[in-house]
């Protein structure tokens, strides 16, 4: 490894080099196939003991064979049609709200993709909470974020970003973002946009509360009926909110409950009545 200021040229050991380039205050490897973005930030982090170095490093690839989404499930793409990229931060992690860096990359995300496709600010676009992305009520991405802590230090976090750009959407209530590949820049251009707002939001993460009532006004069903299920069992009631640790809170009949993130899992919407 290089140092930080210099060319980078770090090699996985298992997907090979890369080839590496500089966008602001971002360093960016891209490899034509990996495993998962999100193993090589891993592999990258283990190469080193002098982490603060990676910092800001983005890993990229035109298809991953091995993508992972939340609670272990597989994230699928298609080579060159779809958007895979994973950032490696090692330093300004928000000790006291760490539920904050969710904010913050779930904002950036969809601000990006209406920024470099603005076509899509009319589509509907939401977060179905922790961080999923979707554009009328159908899941056109995810963010999977990894955290590793020394002692009660927050040391890294890697921020895996998969969209359903122009492949085929892979399950029956996921979409892409575009019919149809008319622009060859439109990827390049998603990931530098993400990347922009992505640096501006990181900036905000001293600001939790205000962060999280912007993700609200973004936040699939809000005050609105809808259905979980929770050990095996239907929760239905009124999204209230999120709460600054994370916890999905709805007013049930039974009152007001919160749930962890990996707790529930969402069933759907309630129809009106």
């Amino acid at each position: 490894m290089k140092h930080v200021d210099t060319p980078f040229d770090w090699t996985d050991p298992v997907c090979g080099p890369a080839g590496w380039s500089q966008a602001n205050s971002w360093r960016i490897g891209h490899w034509a196939e990996v495993d998962s973005t999100n193993s090589c930030a891993h592999r990258a982090l283990h190469s080193t003991a002098e982490t603060s170095r990676l910092h800001r490093t983005v890993f990229t690839a035109d298809h991953q064979t091995q993508g992972r989404g939340q609670q272990s499930r597989t994230w699928t793409g298609e080579p060159g049609l779809d958007l895979a990229m994973s950032v490696l931060l090692t330093e300004g992690l928000p000790d006291h709200h760490p539920f904050s860096l969710n904010l913050a990359v779930s904002l950036a995300v969809i601000e990006g993709i209406e920024s470099a496709l603005p076509r899509m600010a009319t589509r509907g676009l939401e977060v179905k909470w922790p961080n999923d992305i979707m554009m009328k009520g159908r899941k056109a991405g995810g963010i999977l974020i990894e955290n590793s802590w020394r002692g009660s230090s927050w040391a890294s976090a890697v921020i895996g970003v998969g969209l359903n750009v122009f492949g085929t959407a892979p399950y029956p209530n996921a979409t892409r973002l575009l019919t149809t590949n008319e622009d060859a820049n439109a990827l390049s251009q998603l990931q530098s946009a993400i990347l922009k707002r992505l640096n501006n939001r990181l900036s905000e993460l001293n600001s939790p509360k205000a962060l999280l009532r912007q993700y609200h006004e973004r936040l699939l069903g809000w005050g609105q009926r809808q259905r979980w299920q929770f050990d095996g069992q239907e929760i239905r009631g009124v999204l209230e909110g999120v709460d600054l640790d994370g916890r999905l809170c709805v007013l049930g009949k039974d009152g007001m409950q919160c749930h962890a993130p990996g707790e529930v899992g969402w069933l759907g919407m309630e129809p009106e009545a």
